[in-house]
């Protein structure tokens, strides 16, 4: 990879990684160096070898996960074969993509989190305390320090856990999935916080499928099968030709530039590619190879079959009625939320991190009771019923995998719910099929659940309760570090539920997913719904400010469309979009800028 002069700060050369009990090699063959003030990427599909190369990037490997290394890890010029755990702490940093790896798990505040490693660097008082104060204000999580870690959102800890590496101030910063499970608000803010540290002089490499961070490195690995198969700058690693081939999201952005056959680097600079499509008029669909709707796709949706409702019962709708709930100490994560979900509705819950989503969720299946309030499931109020009674209705996939799984083979922990329902041999057979297929797990139904990647081990939670057929399907962040593949195979999950008549209810902080398969999107704010509606309303270009204060935004197609004056019905896909704009004129407008 080309980068500033000098001397790699990190350099992978021919690095190979096989794990144990694995046919193929994790990686192959790799030559990678980043240069101190470099912000490079790595991205590609789920189990292309990313978070491989962020641990042996790190030294990680073999010293702390086993697996057999080849080739060479050099960091500062210094083999890590050779270089001892206190010398690799000092000059490289790592960021985990599960904040539960990365914190101490302790009685620790936020505070006493990020002081941990920089006392044992030495490094003193007045020092810390001034890195720490600093730390905190860049993260945004200056008003979370006195808090515990383990009673924060998860996007929050995620947001702990990437200060408590940052204040240390390594030479070297790898990252793997950063901001898997943070709001976008806070994902621009640890990109732009990523940049300034690479343009400091911090040699960055960032492991991601997040555009926001994969828009800011100067250049990206493409990874696939193990293997280095595309390196350059964004607008040409990301183009539709280079990613579709390594299964990686073509950016919607980038796929509009494509249709049009315009220079792709447009595509990471919303105003100027506005413009573009201004003054080139209508879209025209003949201009040949490359133009049109339908060029350029993402990922197609998997081809899932139809789900077949086994219990005879009928779908489940709910109603919050001045929902309240306050945590010990005296937090209010929900403060009078009224919501009415009609059964057989689809409905998308957004908001930033800490706004009460995930609490919201839990009150559905009794891990929360409600401090003022009541919760009606299916009509009754679910006050008193126990979390067994109401898995016959309510499935729940946690937005934490790890804590819901305990089988040793995938098909055990999918059979686990329908057998206790007592449901008997036939029907759970027909479950745990339709779960496995719908899912796209039925390759892997003899595997340890926790052998697989986080992506996969989501998808395992979600089949577990899809084989209990529920009349109302929870989703805590279920396309969460998932690719491409995965997004697309979880919305045809809710398609197939939804088709079925059955309610589906999802937490996500991915605007595009949700507009793209659910009737309804509600935003909260501070424990309160301050918006609720159709996609192509809740999104509009009048909502930006609305939504900006909910740490969201509108996504890439919708924001285009505002500036191009398309507005009623909104586009909310590559071909709405193109299809509109070829259909009307143009008029090229300025967004206000969100207060």
């Amino acid at each position: 990879m080309a980068g500033r002069s000098g001397a790699p700060a990190l350099e992978l050369a021919g690095l190979g990684v096989r794990y144990a009990g694995r046919r193929e090699p994790a990686l192959e063959g790799i030559d990678l160096a980043v240069r101190a003030g470099e912000l490079a990427a790595v991205t590609g599909r789920t189990g292309a070898g990313k978070s491989t190369l962020a641990l042996a990037a790190a030294g990680f490997i073999p010293r702390v996960v086993r697996g057999a290394l080849s080739g060479s890890v050099r960091i500062a010029g210094h083999e890590t074969r050779d270089t001892g755990p206190a010398d690799l702490v000092e000059r490289v940093g790592i960021v985990f993509a599960s904040p539960a790896s990365q914190l101490s798990g302790s009685k620790l505040t936020v505070r006493e989190e990020l002081a941990f490693g920089l006392e044992n660097l030495g490094v003193a008082r007045a020092e810390m305390d001034a890195r720490i104060d600093r730390t905190l204000a860049d993260m945004g999580i200056a008003h979370l320090a006195g808090r515990l870690p383990s009673a924060l959102s998860g996007g929050e800890q995620q947001r702990v856990a990437i200060a408590s590496i940052l204040c240390m101030g390594p030479g070297i910063l790898v990252l793997d999935e950063p901001a898997a499970h943070l709001d976008p608000a806070a994902t621009d803010a640890v990109a732009d916080l990523l940049a300034a540290r690479s343009a400091g002089g911090t040699a960055v490499l960032v492991a991601e499928h997040r555009l926001a961070v994969l828009a800011r490195a100067q250049r990206i690995a493409l990874l696939d099968g193990g293997r280095l198969v595309a390196d350059g700058p964004p607008a040409r690693v990301l183009a539709p030709a280079v990613a579709n081939a390594a299964g990686v999201a073509v950016p919607a952005l980038v796929r509009v530039a494509a249709a049009l056959r315009l220079d792709p680097a447009l595509a990471f600079d919303e105003e100027a590619l506005a413009a573009a499509v201004a003054a080139g008029g209508a879209v025209r669909t003949g201009a040949g190879p490359g133009a049109g709707p339908d060029a350029a796709p993402g990922a197609e949706p998997p081809a899932v079959p139809a789900w077949e409702p086994v219990r005879d019962q009928s779908p489940a709708g709910f109603r919050f009625d001045r929902l309240v709930h306050r945590y010990p100490g005296g937090i209010a994560a929900l403060d009078g939320v009224d919501l009415d979900v009609e059964p057989g509705e689809t409905v998308a819950i957004v908001g930033q991190n800490g706004s009460g989503k995930t609490t919201l969720a839990r009150h559905l299946v009794g891990i929360l009771a409600p401090t003022e309030g009541t919760v009606r499931v299916g009509g009754e109020d679910i006050a008193g019923r126990r979390i067994w009674q109401l898995a016959r209705t309510v499935g729940f996939a946690s937005a934490e995998p790890d804590r819901q799984l305990f089988s040793r083979t995938v098909e055990a922990e999918v059979a686990f719910g329908p057998h206790n329902l007592g449901l008997g041999p036939a029907a759970t057979r027909r479950l745990v099929e339709q779960a496995l297929w719908l899912t796209g797990l039925d390759d892997r139904r003899v595997a340890n659940p926790h052998d697989l990647v986080e992506p996969d081990r989501r998808l395992v939670a979600v089949a577990s309760v899809l084989a209990l057929d529920p009349a109302l399907l929870v989703m805590d962040e279920p396309t969460t570090g998932q690719d491409a593949a995965g997004t697309a195979r979880v919305g045809a999950i809710v398609d197939a539920l939804a088709a079925a008549g059955r309610t589906v209810l999802a937490i996500t902080h991915d605007l595009e997913f949700a507009a793209g398969h659910f009737g309804r999107i509600v935003v909260l704010r501070a424990g309160r719904v301050v918006a609720d509606g159709p996609p192509g309303q809740v999104l509009a270009p009048a909502n930006a400010t609305l939504l900006a204060s909910t740490g969201l935004e509108p996504p890439p197609i919708a924001r285009l469309a505002g500036r191009l004056g398309l507005a009623a019905p909104l586009p909310l896909t590559v071909g709405d979009l193109l299809a509109c704009a070829a259909a009307n004129p143009l008029t090229l407008t300025l967004p206000e800028t969100p207060s």
